[in-house]
């Protein structure tokens, strides 16, 4: 029966090293995302993929092309393999195009990943312009309002209009069968690129005049 007894102990020691090999085991951390090049109006999407849940979470910056960074991004995860996507799509107003990395860490593990954001002459209009747009097509909006906006737009390169000049006011002319797109805007029956054509066509033929 000795010998029956050294072999637990020698299972027993075995079983204690490996236990020790896995608690002093560094959590690995890898992240990928949907798209290696995103347009103006794509949503972020980033896949974490880690070794073990720690119950720390992971953070995040994003990095433009200059070095600037965003503010930390704290994501708790609760799977080894954790997708988030972005609640909002990139816009002219927040990004510029570019190279971007996405500076990742985990349990005092770091890594990173890098995407593209290219101009592709994508139209995405920021929501909070459709916002502003369902306020007034509850009341009563001027076409200097709807000029204001379409101004803004143009001013922000968010829809490009070649060879653009401000009008005087007295030279502003939106018909009333504009409100028409607005509203087909307003309730998703268009897209943001489809309206911000629409908008670059109507001036170009100088059917509307902002």
């Amino acid at each position: 029966m000795i010998w029956f007894g050294k072999i637990i102990l020698i299972v027993s020691l075995g079983l204690l090293v490996i236990g020790l090999q896995h608690s002093f085991a560094t959590p690995t951390l890898e992240i990928s995302t949907s798209k290696q090049t995103y347009e103006y109006g794509d949503f972020l999407s980033i896949t974490f993929r880690v070794s073990e849940l720690t119950g720390q979470p992971i953070i995040i910056h994003i990095v433009d092309s200059s070095g600037k960074a965003s503010t930390p991004i704290n994501i708790p995860i609760s799977k080894l393999n954790y997708t988030i996507t972005s609640p909002f799509p990139f816009y002219k107003t927040n990004y510029n195009p570019g190279k971007y990395s996405i500076d990742a860490e985990y349990a005092d593990i770091k890594t990173n990943v890098y995407f593209d954001l290219m101009d592709s002459d994508k139209i995405a209009i920021p929501t909070e312009y459709k916002t502003l747009v369902k306020t007034w097509l509850q009341g009563s909006a001027t076409d200097n309002d709807y000029t204001g906006l379409i101004r803004e737009l143009i001013h922000t390169d968010i829809i490009k209009v070649t060879k653009y000049n401000v009008q005087t006011t007295n030279s502003i002319h939106i018909p009333n069968w504009f409100k028409n797109n607005l509203r087909w805007w307003v309730d998703d029956r268009i897209s943001d690129n489809d309206f911000g054509l629409a908008i670059q066509y109507l001036i170009n033929a100088k059917i509307i005049t902002v």
